[in-house]
């Protein structure tokens, strides 16, 4: 009797890991945690139809406003924000990529459009991390084109949802600090991806790769400081790396976009607008920004950065990159190297702001660094999976799937997720993107404020007299508000505002 319900048992128990195994193979993986992914989003999209334009918008995108009111064309607003970055690049910077994009928010084709911000930096990001991950690992690495596909999706949950409160607003809601950071961040990624490609297609796939890539390149070279800091790192230790090897027969079409990049990058470092803008600015020497870069990155990633959801998800990568291992011959010789260069390309992204601010306080930089730190995070925990497998692995151990051992521990992740999800959110609402946005529309706030910002553009559009008031906002979403005009006439930000509406003067309602 005992011998029958313990045969039963194990059997029982045989038939549930096999399903779990065939649920969690890479195809049905890569399903599941895209569905997660795209529910995660409704959310941060949803609460996106009461966003409205704040601080730069109005500044940044009033000229080509202008012009598309005055009746002008889409070529001509076009043309008005080429101009204005050809200003900008003689009198105040050289990031000719952020200056036209930032000249170019939804809002100046109409209000109603503000909203687009979010879709365009959410499918930006998720686009070119997808594509950036199917480069390395499907076509550098031949590896799973599903396990590629899933460890992208883990990348974009932790990216998307575990980004510093802080940096949520302008990284994904406000369109100045969204367009040139999280967007220009996407540039760069399929710039990576399309740099990756052509070197491991051959035809018309290879030219058409490197045409993007040089084209990407360029784009990428005139994006953020950050941004364009890194890629030239990247960069230089890519023709270190191939000269060192002496392949440069083989990967030699890549310094047409690799020279293309530096061509944009010297133009942007040299463009008389920074030293314009370097005069009012008062930022670190070099040396000490160096070295605060070092200690910074390393205080961020213990104290904020990796949280426990972010462990959780990394660790659930370990069985997939183990997979990928086994179906490559590249040896993964340098781990601690690897993990180091890491180290420094993240530091590195620190170094801007500090030279030239003294900090790092923005949300955009934040969440910046954040996307970059994840990507790294991951790339170093690939390889160092892929090293620990060729020296430690069983030789022909070759999958197609993650196994028994692999499902359960991703189940097992899965599980602890959701649990410990469940516990955090209940206290701290806005743990994650999702669940702060869905506080906000829950609890109505989201609605007032798109409702109390009608009401202040229906007042700016048809004003009664050249001098509008406005009543200050009763809610302040977490994620949608990010800066107001103030009591004050004279600030900056309200003369953007009257500017945009050819208006005299914008200011709040005294209490």
């Amino acid at each position: 009797m005992k011998n029958s319900v313990r045969n039963k048992i194990e059997l029982s128990g045989a038939v549930w890991s096999r399903r779990i195994q065939k649920l969690l193979a890479p195809k049905g993986l890569a399903v599941v945690l895209t569905v997660v992914y795209v529910i995660s989003l409704i959310p941060l999209l949803w609460i996106a139809n009461y966003n409205f334009p704040s601080a730069d918008d109005y500044t940044n995108g009033s000229r080509c406003h202008h012009v598309w009111v005055a009746g002008g064309s889409v070529f001509g607003v076009i043309g008005e924000a080429f101009l204005r970055t050809v200003e900008e690049w003689f009198t105040w910077r050289g990031c000719y990529t952020s200056s036209f994009l930032s000249a170019l928010p939804p809002n100046i084709w109409g209000e109603d459009l503000y909203f687009l911000t979010t879709w365009i930096v959410l499918i930006m990001l998720s686009a070119s991390t997808i594509y950036l991950f199917h480069a390395i690992l499907v076509k550098a690495f031949r590896g799973d084109k599903y396990t590629a596909h899933s460890i992208a999706m883990l990348v974009l949950l932790i990216t998307v949802q575990c980004v510093y409160e802080k940096g949520r607003v302008e990284a994904f809601y406000w369109y100045s600090g969204a367009i040139n950071y999280t967007f220009v961040h996407g540039i760069s990624l399929f710039f990576y991806g399309s740099l990756i490609s052509s070197a491991f297609v051959q035809g018309k796939k290879k030219i058409y790769h490197l045409v993007l890539a040089s084209l990407l390149g360029f784009l990428t070279a005139g994006g953020n400081q950050m941004t364009m800091l890194n890629a030239a790192i990247v960069l230089v230790m890519v023709v270190g790396g191939v000269t060192l090897q002496k392949k440069w027969k083989r990967y030699r079409a890549l310094l047409i976009p690799i020279g293309i990049f530096f061509a944009g990058f010297v133009m942007a470092v040299a463009a008389p607008g920074n030293f314009v803008r370097a005069e009012a600015a008062s930022g670190m020497n070099p040396v000490k920004a160096i070295l605060v870069s070092l200690y910074s990155c390393l205080d961020l990633a213990v104290d904020q950065w990796t949280t426990w959801p972010v462990i959780v998800m990394v660790a659930a990568m370990v069985p997939l990159f183990w997979n990928l291992a086994g179906r490559t011959a590249f040896s993964f010789r340098y781990p601690l190297l690897v993990v180091f260069f890491g180290y420094g390309v993240v530091s590195a992204m620190v170094t801007p702001p500090l030279f030239a601010l003294g900090n790092i306080e923005a949300g955009r930089l934040q969440a910046m660094l954040f996307f970059m730190y994840v990507l790294v995070l991951t790339l170093c925990v690939g390889y160092v999976t892929g090293w620990v497998r060729k020296r430690y692995g069983k030789i022909g151990e070759e999958r197609t799937d993650y196994g028994k051992e692999g499902s359960l521990f991703l189940l097992g992740c899965a599980c602890f997720l959701l649990f410990g999800s469940a516990l955090t959110v209940m206290p701290e609402s806005s743990y994650y993107s999702a669940t702060s946005a869905l506080t906000d529309l829950l609890n109505g706030s989201a609605r007032t404020y798109g409702e109390e910002q009608e009401i202040r553009s229906q007042r700016y559009l048809e004003p009664t007299s050249e001098a509008v008031e406005v009543e200050a906002f009763s809610a302040q979403p977490q994620l949608l508000f990010f800066s107001d005009v103030t009591e004050d006439a004279g600030d900056w930000k309200n003369k953007g505002v009257a500017r945009y509406y050819n208006l005299e003067e914008v200011k709040i309602k005294k209490e």
